[in-house]
């Protein structure tokens, strides 16, 4: 049995009052609770596909529990990826292609989503005032909405409903858009639809929305994506130029220091296939090599590594 949210919901959008801020619990990976706004750049072949895929495995209770969706946009069809999906049939959703009509129906789902938990929440909350206080102290329009939703029905198990229900916070969102470089919602900064997706990302957390874009060329991306992006996972690469380009976006996380970020370029191109620098830039900073051995640099400009935590999987 769930709510008859369609019959009240005119009535309690108009009482529920705006929150400007919920307790999400933190990432295993990087220790606080912010959004993810990541690209993961690197040539075909590098590892990107794998990387993501390890990032929602290790992050699975915060992305692929519950009522939590990863909606991935791509159209290439990845054996991994659809070997992978089959262990979450219920929490993770495919489209083919990037453009504005999907990009639209997403983010339309993921706020209809949320504006429904906030009206069960508020429905919930009302139901334990009802019980408390009485109906005597309710109003007019919350008897109504109590009445209409159902939950004053005698075959209603609101014991378990309420007992399934977060009330912490809404569920969790993760868009991954992979090899769709060919559409100007994320090359192409400038154009209707770019900025269109630009005005989106830049406050992808206030739709409660992680945002991981995978690429061969960072500089392919639109600089104002580039800039508001707080991770980036970078693969070995023999162009140096654009590589070098990241450097002025997370100058910080080097020590501010050009030599200390080739140095890392030069330590990553002596690495296994697959490994990646992890450059991180939000409430925290941290520079890793894969997601577990942490990077530091010593006074002379050297760099010195260290093993990190290893992120626990939930």
């Amino acid at each position: 049995m769930t709510l008859k949210l369609k019959k009240v919901s005119k009535y309690v959008n108009s009482l529920i009052k705006s929150k400007k801020g919920y307790d999400f619990p933190e990432w295993n990976l990087t220790k606080e609770n912010s959004f993810w706004f990541s690209l993961l750049c690197g040539v075909r072949g590098a590892g990107k596909t794998n990387a993501m895929l390890q990032i929602l495995n290790i992050e699975k209770k915060g992305m692929l529990s519950d009522d939590n969706i990863v909606y991935w946009v791509s159209p290439t069809h990845d054996a991994k990826v659809a070997e992978f999906a089959e262990k979450y049939p219920d929490n993770m959703k495919f489209y083919d292609e990037l453009n504005i009509k999907v990009f639209t129906e997403i983010i339309d789902e993921i706020r209809e989503r949320t504006e429904e938990w906030k009206q069960t929440k508020f429905i919930f909350d009302l139901f334990e005032k009802y019980l408390k206080d009485g109906q005597e102290k309710l109003g007019e329009d919350e008897v109504e909405i109590l009445m209409k939703s159902g939950i004053l029905d005698d075959d209603v198990d609101v014991k378990t409903m309420i007992d399934e229900f977060n009330f912490a916070h809404p569920a969790r969102a993760t868009l991954v858009i992979d090899d769709s470089m060919g559409s100007p919602l994320i090359s192409s900064g400038n154009s209707k639809q770019g900025k269109e997706f630009t005005r989106w990302a830049i406050r992808h957390r206030h739709d409660f929305t992680n945002l991981f874009i995978l690429t061969q060329h960072f500089k392919g991306i639109s600089k104002p994506l580039r800039t508001n992006a707080n991770a980036v996972l970078l693969f070995p690469s023999k162009d140096r130029a654009t590589s070098k380009s990241i450097f002025d976006e997370f100058s910080s996380v080097f020590g501010g220091k050009m030599e200390n970020y080739l140095e890392c370029l030069e330590m990553l191109d002596g690495e296994k296939v697959g490994s990646f620098l992890f450059i991180y830039y939000d409430k925290d900073k941290f520079l890793r090599l894969g997601f577990n051995q942490d990077i530091t640099f010593e006074k002379g400009g050297k760099n010195a590594s260290a093993d990190a935590p290893t992120p626990l999987e939930n």
